[in-house]
């Protein structure tokens, strides 16, 4: 809590005592106790007990009312619930003073002080905090029906598109009041007649001094600091934050009324957005048959968003969920304005399928985003990790060579380096064949590698909102566990900013940033819902779940990482040379040992991938032994 705040509720508390004082006062008065002349005439041990009673009494309901969190409530929001708790909170306290002064058979003190005194002390509580939401709407209208007085933060384009809309669209539900904005040039001078009051860093001075009811940050190139140095102080005073759509959001390069939302946990995580070479992907991509594997899943649909971007000829949706297949085809072709986008619904290892959609439509790029994703599931089935993600991976491949494909483009995963899991070891194998391929075909094969991606199906942030919605508990399985996050139209985006630089056979690692605590993760989260960790939302830890680690790695011992001409994207560079013929022969061989359940001999090749494999720790299948 800052200095402002606290002293706002000293203040508030110091009033409070005056309340409490006057009516115990009066109530001595309106009982005949006391007369008009005070306590002059009354016996000096009277004045002493009648001083003891007033200290108790105050003593009592001040503590009462800080129990009940009546100095946390914004009293120009008040609402039947909170006259409920002043309610409780005196009827407790006036229980407590019952057992205190009748208990202990108080001399000089009737009994029906108390109900006198809570009833007094119940006006004037209630007309103080009520008068200020009436003072509010008397000046600003009732909060119920009018519209929400909104500052916005951002000054420039998109902040002045943003009331530009407002105020052309007379059933808003947003009337704006002000900018803020960091640029000192601004502040002072109007926008559409609305005032740049001062820097974002006053935002909860101005929500007080302006009766703010909402905020909107209009800065599309804000980055994730910002936006939570923002949302947390507008939090502290009650008062929600919505956001336009950052950079790598906007599809056709302009802000709109529409595109406001509520905040999420990616606006507050990420980074400083980077200017994708729009000139170089148009000239790569337009025009071209492209196909998505994976495209109803969270990378996948978002890869789909991107790409129409270039206008392909068209675009090919594989995907094995029929409904995530017509999700996002009926997003193209209605919201997105796409006419040519081709579901398929089949999986990536019906070679049959898969080879007359090639035949058909001659895709020239694809985007390889399939893929068995969740470790702890593959620790249970880890045939079927082996078999989609690297055998499936392996026939698509073959099949893009024989069609002529330009480019093949898989989606890799930090756990791929030094994998502790199958599913980073079916993701190792997957690039060490690819890597084979390279060299000596026409097909361009390039592997990008990143970690997690925010909001994708099944990740940690849709989990731990559940938790938040449904009241707790927020379950972390370490307090140091950490993990590299970005959003997932960032990486999108950057996959296909390296899918035209490459010439085959690179790895190309995004620039993750520092890695991220999952138990600040959890924390911020459950303080973007306004709530408090640990006192409205409990946090609790369910142990590392077999084949995690505790920090993940984006290259390994044998690997460096080499700067890009493009910000944000690197490609590694082995330290040692491997025997491509020898690579190519393993893998063939555990092609094989996968397709005949040969477990022993599979063991034996997987160890000589991957050194530290322990099949007593990474295979958990009701086959093995």
């Amino acid at each position: 809590m800052n200095l402002l705040k606290i002293k706002s509720n000293i203040i508030q508390a110091l009033f409070d005592v005056i309340i409490f004082f006057s009516s115990f006062t009066i109530s001595f008065y309106l009982r005949g106790q006391l007369e008009i002349r005070g306590l002059e005439g009354l016996p000096l041990q009277y004045t002493t007990y009648f001083i003891w009673y007033t200290l108790i009494i105050i003593a009592v309901k001040l503590l009462s009312f800080i129990l009940f969190g009546i100095y946390r409530k914004i009293w120009k929001y008040a609402s039947l619930r909170d006259f409920l708790t002043i309610v409780e909170s005196l009827a407790l306290s006036s229980a407590f003073m019952v057992f205190i002064f009748y208990i202990i058979e108080a001399p000089y003190f009737p009994k029906s002080i108390l109900i006198i005194d809570f009833l007094l002390t119940l006006i004037l509580i209630v007309g103080s905090r009520f008068s200020v939401r009436m003072f509010n709407e008397m000046k600003f209208g009732s909060i119920y029906t009018r519209r929400k007085r909104t500052l916005i933060v951002g000054a420039g384009d998109a902040g002045e598109m943003t009331v530009r809309e407002m105020i052309r669209q007379k059933d808003s539900e947003y009337v704006p009041v002000g900018f803020l904005d960091d640029d000192k040039a601004k502040i002072g001078h109007q926008i559409h007649g609305l005032k740049v009051f001062g820097k974002t860093d006053e935002v909860k001075k101005f929500i007080k001094k302006l009766a703010i009811d909402e905020i909107i940050i209009a800065i599309p190139s804000a980055s994730g600091e910002v936006r939570k140095n923002i949302t947390f102080k507008a939090k502290e005073e009650g008062i929600f934050c919505k956001t336009l759509p950052s950079l790598y959001e906007i599809i056709d390069g302009k802000a709109h009324l529409h595109q406001i939302r509520d905040i999420r946990i990616e606006d507050i995580l990420g980074r400083k957005p980077v200017n994708l070479n729009y000139s170089q992907l148009l000239d790569q991509l337009e025009g071209k048959s492209i196909l998505i594997t994976g495209a109803g899943g969270s990378i996948g649909s978002e890869l789909c968003r991107q790409v129409i971007r270039f206008k392909p000829s068209n675009l090919i949706l594989v995907d094995h969920s029929e409904n995530n297949v017509f999700l996002i085809e009926q997003e193209l072709s209605t919201k997105l304005d796409y006419p040519n986008a081709i579901p398929i619904v089949t999986d990536i290892r019906d070679n049959t399928t898969i080879s007359g959609v090639f035949k058909k439509y001659k895709p020239e790029v694809v985007f390889h985003a399939a893929a068995y994703k969740h470790v702890p599931l593959m620790q249970l089935n880890p045939e079927a990790a082996l078999q989609n993600n690297f055998l499936g991976t392996k026939a698509l491949a073959k099949l893009s060579i024989s069609s002529g494909v330009k480019k093949f483009v898989m989606l890799s995963t930090d756990k791929a380096v030094n994998p502790g899991n199958i599913m980073g070891i079916s993701k190792l194998l997957s690039e060490k064949y690819l890597q084979t391929l390279s060299k000596v075909r026409d097909t361009v094969f390039i592997i990008v590698r990143f970690g997690n991606v925010l909001g994708s199906q099944g990740s940690v942030v849709p989990i731990f909102q559940n938790q938040i919605e449904s009241g707790g508990p927020v379950v972390v399985t370490h307090p140091k566990m950490t993990r590299f996050f970005m959003t997932v139209t960032e990486a999108s985006q950057l996959v296909i900013q390296a899918c035209v630089m490459s010439r085959g056979g690179e790895i190309y690692v995004l620039d993750m940033g520092k890695p991220i605590s999952i138990l600040e993760l959890a924390k911020n989260m459950i303080k973007l819902y306004g709530l408090e960790p640990e006192k409205d939302i409990k946090i609790t830890y369910s142990g590392v779940r077999q084949g995690e680690k505790f920090a993940e790695e984006l290259i390994n011992s044998d690997e460096k990482l080499i700067p890009t001409d493009f910000p944000s994207i690197f490609v590694t560079r082995n330290k040692s040379k491997e025997n491509r013929e020898e690579i190519q022969n393993l893998l063939f061989n555990i092609e094989k040992e996968i397709q005949l359940y040969d477990y022993k001999n599979l063991f034996k090749d997987l160890k000589k991938i991957v050194p530290n494999f322990n099949e007593k720790k990474m295979w958990s299948s009701k086959l093995q032994g």
